[in-house]
């Protein structure tokens, strides 16, 4: 996998989010968290719940104009971690809180 230097994390492997992720990361904001199920990597692309249904509307393609509302941002494993974190918070069990 390859690397990225953040500035906040230091070298870590790199990942890919839409920029509402990014955005909301900054914000403190959760704005929706989506992955592919079936993906065997351990950080999957991820992408929030505005392009969530532009890309529903497209019949789950990532059209150029769903791209452009996208605008994939890289992100490292760390931040990533915790936009997942952030945005799924609310999902997660009462018992899973103590596996953090």
């Amino acid at each position: 996998m390859n690397q990225v230097d953040c500035p906040k994390h230091g070298n870590q492997d790199e990942t890919f989010v839409c920029q509402h992720i990014v955005q909301g990361l900054r914000e403190g904001q959760p704005y929706g968290f989506f992955y592919p199920a079936n993906s065997d990597e351990k950080r999957p692309s991820a992408w929030c719940t505005l392009c969530n249904e532009l890309v529903a509307e497209e019949s789950g393609e990532w059209t150029h104009q769903v791209l452009e509302v996208a605008q994939v941002k890289l992100l490292c494993a760390l931040c990533y971690d915790r936009a997942k974190d952030m945005n799924l918070e609310g999902d997660r069990k009462w018992w899973e809180f103590w596996k953090s």
